[in-house]
């Protein structure tokens, strides 16, 4: 091979001239492949920082993307606590417009029924007459300490459901009988005749009085369907369930000691309006626990028409 070059190179003839002209166009391809060279890196640079602008782009509006959704999110969130709001405003609002005109019509039927008794509508069911007694003298107490001087028992009649169609027994008339009682106050309201003058004017009494049967009213103690059952019912004579009540008025009686030997809620409350609040409370939570105790109910209401129209308000 090196005998086949060695022939070859005096037959190309090659001057000097041509071998200038082609190290000038290696020269010149060098250059070229060069500033192609820093072309094309300027170009991939100019893209790298392209394509990083780009991504920086890209992630702040996936920043403003989140934080406008999250905006969004809790003003979805905040008009829909506005709406729940609202609504439960217009709800409270109008069982706040019900309690208050309930207790204006239960001011009014016990203002029409001035000094007339409470008439008090018992099932005792398995209570004791020691437990009656315990419930008579809660609502004695809690007319003592709304400046009255208790409240005296008596049974008016004894009622028994009556038996349905072909003898069966309805579940009312197998809950028991029911006694009705009237509750009188043993502070006199009115003078015993025109001839008879009270030392003090009974117009007080009988204010604190009519106070006493609305806040009764507006107890826990009324059970309508103990007022429709009684009238539902027939009468009887029952010596024994008349004996019961008046061994527990009896109890009731005797509980009526003075009021510095009593626990009186008077002694925790810092106004006389917070101690009825406060026996009010300890004669409901009396009430419940002997009925979920013994299964005793008690319906509480006026003795007089006024109580008739209350009920089908």
């Amino acid at each position: 091979m090196n005998a086949t070059s060695v022939d070859l190179e005096p037959t190309v003839g090659v001057s000097h001239e041509s071998r200038q002209q082609l190290l000038e166009l290696a020269r010149h391809l060098d250059r070229f492949g060069r500033s192609a060279e820093e072309f094309l890196c300027q170009q991939f640079e100019q893209l790298e920082r392209g394509i990083d602008e780009f991504e920086r782009e890209k992630a702040a509006w996936r920043r403003q993307l989140r934080r406008e959704s999250s905006q969004l999110v809790r003003q979805r969130e905040e008009l829909e606590r506005l709406r729940s709001e609202s609504s439960s405003d217009g709800a409270e609002s109008d069982a706040a417009a019900a309690r208050a005109q309930k207790n204006r019509t239960i001011a009014g039927a016990a203002r029409a029924s001035g000094a007339g008794s409470v008439r008090i509508l018992l099932r005792p069911g398995k209570a004791s007459s020691m437990q009656v007694g315990l419930l008579m003298f809660e609502l004695s107490k809690l007319n003592r300490d709304m400046d009255g001087q208790g409240l005296r028992f008596e049974v008016v009649q004894v009622r028994k459901p009556r038996r349905r169609l072909f003898g069966r027994r309805s579940k009312a008339a197998s809950a028991g009988k029911i006694l009705e009682i009237a509750g009188f106050s043993v502070l006199p309201l009115a003078a015993r005749g025109s001839h008879v003058l009270l030392d003090v004017d009974d117009t007080d009494r009988v204010e604190n009085w009519i106070a006493f049967k609305a806040r009764l009213l507006r107890s826990c103690l009324n059970s309508n369907d103990l007022g429709a059952e009684f009238l539902d019912s027939k009468p009887v004579r029952d010596g024994e369930s008349c004996s019961i009540i008046q061994e527990a008025a009896a109890h009731a009686d005797q509980a009526d000691v003075p009021a510095n030997a009593y626990s009186s809620a008077s002694m925790f409350a810092n106004t006389s309006i917070g101690a009825v609040q406060q026996q009010l409370e300890r004669l409901e939570c009396c009430y419940e626990s002997i009925r979920n105790e013994t299964g005793l109910h008690v319906h509480v209401e006026l003795a007089t028409s006024a109580s008739s129209r209350l009920r089908g308000a």
